[in-house]
């Protein structure tokens, strides 16, 4: 080792630990998150197994269920459809035409409580189940349910074509 007299250790010689310490510093980290000869990961790096709900590596396991009514050319499907009142149900047009589901009766819309077709174009548009217009193919509307019961439904612009909305506590 080389002693400067005025800066006690060689500039050359501390730019190469330190270039040392950095390389071996980033092949323990690349070696920690790769996985070792046998295959399975080490500790910390990601998995890409999915746990199973019941395993010990699952606390808790939150299952997301997206309620959704899809309008074709022949039709609502599931034309009846059971939610829990809060659930949000969503009407995807996969149809070659606009479809406008909305509350029964055609043309009022009035069965689902505080709903008509009156509403529609008001500040409680967005409270009453009723689209309010056609939905385009490839488009969709959602409407979030509230009170339990049996609620029946139509497309206004083919007032033939109808469904069913359960809904429970």
């Amino acid at each position: 080792m080389h002693i400067n007299s005025r800066r006690g250790v060689s500039m050359p010689l501390v730019v190469a630990v330190i270039a040392v310490v950095i390389v071996v510093g980033g092949i323990l980290l690349f070696r920690s998150r790769t996985a070792t000869d046998n295959g399975s990961p080490n500790k910390g790096a990601p998995s890409l197994k999915v746990p199973a709900p019941g395993s010990e590596d699952v606390d808790e396991m939150v299952v997301v269920s997206e309620k959704v009514i899809t309008f074709t050319d022949a039709g609502y499907s599931p034309s009846s459809l059971t939610v829990k009142a809060g659930e949000t149900v969503t009407f995807k047009n996969v149809g070659s035409k606009p479809t406008w589901p909305a509350s029964a009766m055609h043309p009022t819309h009035k069965v689902y409580p505080g709903s008509g077709i009156e509403k529609c174009g008001t500040s409680e548009e967005g409270k009453i189940f009723d689209a309010c217009r056609g939905v385009a193919p490839g488009g969709s509307w959602s409407f979030t349910f509230h009170e339990v019961g049996e609620w029946k439904y139509h497309d206004h612009l083919n007032s033939g074509i109808f469904g069913t909305i359960v809904v429970q506590e």
